[in-house]
């Protein structure tokens, strides 16, 4: 079995067709599907559903694909890593960041990567912790940095920042209208604007909340913490979230924080990877730059009330 049958089986796999994968690969169509026939038959059995409209995955496929794609990309990193053993780090690392943070860091984590590795080629992806997750689970991402990360054997966590969470209401609301501080049990009453299940932040508040006894007032839900700002600036109901990602909105009196009697309502930033003993070399550098920046940020303030967690490990 060989590495480039993979690939081209994984590009079959991917776009659902010969033609396209082909196009994608810079290779003949016959030379394509010479290389699948000789997986499947190395296999003994069938990858692909051949149709009229292209190609599906037989159950095997399905298989193949959810563990060679990890395997292919490893493979890339030790060639890598051996080709640049006596040389500088080089090649594409994949890392992912959630909303709240990403603006902030992955410019200067750029920058800096720019100056002092300028043969790595970062890729970012942004999404929700619960997304990041899912990347990570599948070998699409390199690094993540997560909120909140599930525990598991198969990856390294390493704590970076936790941060308090606030209630979010509109800058304009009179001092009555929101208790200050809040409490747990205010979250049954209050008009909430939280993402949708399985984001960090709203499991934290129903977790929390179960242990009161009580249901959390959800009356909207939005994933988006850049829409949720403009219904809670409206006055349309209030938020749960953190300090450092509405720096802007907080000072310029659209949006105010009121802290929680409770220290239980904070969220842990975490940068994980996959397990292994030898990171790829372009990997470790990209991923101690990401360390350095996120020290920096923390000395500059961007986390209000945060604790730097960098020197503690979670396995």
């Amino acid at each position: 079995m060989l590495i480039d049958d993979l690939k081209a089986f994984l590009a079959v796999a991917k776009t659902g067709s010969f033609s396209r994968a082909a196009l994608r690969l810079r290779i003949a169509q016959s030379s394509l599907s010479k290389r699948v026939q000789r997986l499947e038959q190395h296999f003994g059995t069938a990858l692909l559903h051949r149709h009229g409209r292209g190609v599906s995955l037989t159950d095997a496929g399905t298989v193949l694909v959810a563990r060679a794609g990890r395997l292919v990309h490893e493979i890339e990193d030790i060639e890598h890593d051996v080709r640049g053993i006596m040389s500088e780090p080089e090649g594409t690392v994949r890392m992912a960041m959630p909303p709240a943070t990403g603006p902030a860091l992955a410019p200067l984590v750029f920058r800096q990567c720019l100056v002092e590795y300028p043969r790595i080629i970062p890729q970012l992806r942004e999404s929700t912790s619960a997304a990041i997750h899912e990347w990570l689970s599948s070998g699409e991402v390199d690094l993540a940095l997560i909120h909140n990360p599930e525990q598991g054997p198969d990856f390294e966590v390493q704590p970076l920042v936790a941060e308090p969470l606030y209630l979010i209401v509109p800058g304009g609301s009179r001092g009555d209208a929101y208790p200050d501080p809040c409490g747990i049990d205010d979250l049954a009453h209050l008009p909430l604007i939280l993402p949708r299940s399985p984001h960090s932040i709203r499991v934290l508040v129903e977790r929390l909340c179960a242990g009161n006894g009580i249901q959390p007032n959800i009356r909207y839900e939005s994933d988006s913490i850049r829409s949720t700002k403009g219904i809670v600036a409206l006055g349309l109901g209030c938020t749960v979230f953190s300090r450092s990602a509405l720096a802007d909105e907080l000072a310029q009196g659209q949006l105010r924080a009121i802290r929680f009697t409770s220290a239980l309502l904070n969220w842990k930033l975490c940068l994980a990877h996959a397990r292994r003993d030898n990171l790829p070399l372009a990997v470790s550098s990209l991923k101690r730059i990401i360390l350095q920046q996120v020290g920096e940020l923390f000395r500059q303030g961007f986390w209000p009330g945060g604790r730097d967690l960098r020197h503690q490990h979670e396995r």
